[in-house]
């Protein structure tokens, strides 16, 4: 009997510590600070609802570690390679501008720190609400500097301070630092061939959006899961 009450004890205290472990392991899994795939972080901002990565991403590997492929020129257009570039093919404007993708990059659903996910188009639709509806949206999301003037409507009310990103074409040409700014939401638009971006201009307090190619090239931002 007493052989049976020390294994019963024994089982008890293994499920206990056991249980200990899981527990611990769980609390280490905190993602309030975002983490991309290069050991980026990032400052974070609750907007209602949400919890929104402050800053377009930078990173130039997925969440689990595997490399994206950095295209220049005309290999751009490429229709199936996950990639990234530099507006300019400047690495230095990935600190103030973050880095473009296409959208083969978002839809792997590994872009995003883990914990996080790329902005869908529910996500944006949800931030533009918080803010009035996408007619005056646009002026509380964009930083009040480094846009051209006028600027227009410029507040960062939302604390997002997002900037003139620019882009990048299918061909490979650059344009509108400075004036636009675009960003791919995680979305594929009806149809399939498409997916949802959203953007801003200086010339207007608007949030604009629709569907582009996936082999355009976009800014993105990130929103955290819900627990």
């Amino acid at each position: 009997m007493c052989t049976a009450v020390t294994s019963h004890i024994k089982l008890l205290l293994f499920i206990a510590l056991s249980s200990f472990i899981l527990f611990s392991c769980k609390k280490e899994l905190d993602y309030s600070i975002p983490m991309d795939g290069d050991g980026n972080t990032y400052n974070v901002i609750v907007i209602g609802t949400q919890t929104w990565m402050v800053g377009a991403l930078r990173t130039t590997t997925l969440n689990d570690g595997t490399p994206l492929t950095l295209l220049n020129g005309e290999a751009w257009n490429n229709p199936s390679c996950p990639a990234y570039c530099y507006y300019n093919d400047d690495v230095a404007n990935a600190e103030t501008y973050g880095v473009l993708y296409n959208f083969v990059a978002v839809n792997t659903g590994l872009l995003a720190p883990k914990g996080w996910h790329v902005a869908t188009h529910d996500d944006w639709n949800t931030l533009a609400a918080y803010f009035g509806g996408i007619g005056q949206a646009g002026g509380k999301l964009k930083a009040t500097h480094t846009w051209l003037a006028p600027n227009e409507g410029a507040t960062n009310e939302s604390g997002l301070g997002l900037l003139p990103t620019g882009y990048r074409d299918a061909d490979g040409t650059f344009d509108g630092i400075g004036q636009l700014g675009y960003w791919w939401t995680a979305t594929i638009a009806t149809g399939g061939e498409q997916a949802w971006m959203r953007n801003l201009s200086n010339i207007s307090p608007q949030l604009g959006g629709g569907g582009s190619a996936f082999t355009l090239g976009f800014a993105v931002l990130c929103v955290k899961d819900k627990s």
